[in-house]
């Protein structure tokens, strides 16, 4: 069968009339198919469309909403204030300390999204969908940002933005080539492109639960062997910060298609959050986090205990019709909140005054998003995908 289950904002590529595809032989049927209290198949049925985890697409946007403010607040310096943030926001600034695990959220829900969107698919199938995803709006994000460095109002310290740069970071693999981000904030990008790279692997050799999990495993046990092996390209694959993250949001994926916990998923799970706290400390370090371990580590636990409920459809009745716009958004507006929010703030905050300043400079940039999400990505999206031609020659839509 052809899995539809989809979130507004990830797009998922799916065959219009495709065949339905055979059962996972590997596992009991009831372990893939368990339905959930209310009846409904967990990993969807073959007479219909699975149900929208919109709840995703709210916990997208408070992820990035989180970043944002960590990005505005967080320092310690007179940037982008003229005066400090703690200064100012006394309270919002130590709270703000902790949104860089917004990325962190990121990364989980990707690695849940990812599998649910490649399960079942061909690998051009699966790349058309990452491509049409990521690229339009990142492109526009790029221009923007590099205009906005050549033309807006200039932070102190803020490096030259030139032509041949932004032309590099159009391939959004500027960083493995040496050259700095337009805006430092794409440096997810990569890492999300590398697992893209990795989960390839299982979309190839196709999806199915013992092939999946046997992935995780590997993964995870790669990710600790890499560091050690004094092999740069093994330890540029396989993340060993970033893996338990990802590899937690693959086996919350497996849970949502056995519609409950079983022995295997619990040892994957428990095995990724071992890793992570063991990765977090180092993760605070390399990234300037000089923050209390032990909440970091409570706010993690608490996004695996919400992503285990959303695997378990606990949450599935939240359906609140703002929702996947809120998902349409989140990926905007992270691309464009620091190029553009920063040289606002910096601009216009002594003029304004604070709080007015960090409001409208937050609700200028969600509309923005909203606009960059219906003017820029759908027209780019549906040129891009004429482009691509469909995979395999079969007529194609893109659900969410």
């Amino acid at each position: 069968m052809s899995d539809e289950l989809t979130i507004a904002g990830d797009r998922v590529l799916v065959t219009a009339e495709a065949p339905q595809a055979a059962p996972d032989r590997t596992r009991p049927r009831r372990m893939l198919w368990g339905a959930g209290k209310s009846g409904r198949a967990a990993g969807g049925s073959g007479a219909g469309r699975a149900p929208r985890i919109v709840v995703l697409d709210g916990l997208r946007l408070l992820a990035a909403l989180s970043v944002v403010l960590f990005h505005f607040l967080a320092g310690y310096g007179t940037i982008p204030w003229q005066r400090t943030a703690g200064e100012l926001f006394p309270t919002l600034h130590r709270i703000a300390q902790f949104g860089w695990l917004g990325v962190a959220f990121f990364f989980m829900i990707s690695g849940f999204v990812i599998c649910m969107s490649g399960w079942g698919k061909s690998l051009g199938h699966f790349w058309q969908g990452r491509v049409l995803r990521l690229f339009p709006l990142y492109w526009a994000a790029v221009v923007l940002s590099s205009a906005a460095a050549r033309l807006g109002p200039h932070v102190p310290g803020e490096p030259k933005v030139t032509f041949g740069q932004m032309l590099t970071n159009l391939t959004m693999l500027n960083e493995p080539l040496g050259v700095h981000h337009v805006d430092n904030v794409y440096w997810t990008l990569w890492i999300e492109l590398r697992f893209y790279l990795l989960f390839s692997l299982v979309v190839l050799l196709g999806s199915g639960y013992r092939r999946v999990a046997t992935f995780c495993w590997a993964w995870a046990l790669g990710s600790v062997m890499a560091p050690a092996s004094g092999i740069p390209l093994l330890e540029q694959l396989l993340m060993p910060r970033w893996a338990p993250f990802f590899i937690a949001g693959i086996a919350f994926y497996l849970v949502r298609r056995a519609g409950r916990l079983e022995g295997e998923t619990v040892g994957i799970l428990a095995l990724s959050w071992l890793l992570m706290q063991h990765r977090l400390p180092e993760i605070m370090a390399g990234e300037g986090h000089g923050i209390n371990w032990k909440v970091c580590l409570t706010a993690v636990t608490v996004m695996y205990l919400v992503m285990g409920l959303i695997a378990l459809g606990k949450l599935d009745r939240i359906q609140w019709r703002w929702l996947p716009v809120a998902g349409a958004i989140s990926y905007p507006l992270y691309l464009v909140h620091q190029s553009l929010g920063i040289r606002v703030i910096w601009r216009w905050n002594e003029q304004w005054g604070a709080w007015p300043t960090l409001l409208g400079v937050i609700a200028g940039l969600v509309l923005l998003s909203w606009l960059l999400h219906r003017v820029v990505e759908r027209p780019l999206t549906r040129l891009l995908r004429r482009a691509l031609g469909s995979p395999g020659g079969r007529p194609q839509k893109l659900v969410g």
